[in-house]
């Protein structure tokens, strides 16, 4: 299993509130518009949203690898 769009997501959910919002509420919509296996998908609605639920808007810059990477890890 690839897991790269499904960290390309991960990644844009952390800098751009606007997509992390379409991810959390709209999630089907951003599964059916992308590449991944229904694992992947599996994973983004398991682990990922809630995760993203939890995260300050914005998250700041400075902080941004660091919780991609600690998102990236839950998948992984």
């Amino acid at each position: 299993m690839s897991l790269e769009v499904l960290g390309g997501i991960i990644d844009k959910s952390v800098v751009d509130y606007g997509f992390r919002l379409a991810v959390m509420w709209g999630t089907d919509d951003v599964v059916a518009v992308s590449d991944l296996t229904p694992e992947e998908a599996a994973l983004l609605h398991e682990k990922i949203v809630p995760e993203l639920k939890t995260l300050p808007d914005p998250v700041e810059p400075e902080n941004h690898a660091t919780v991609q990477e600690r998102l990236r890890k839950l998948v992984s």
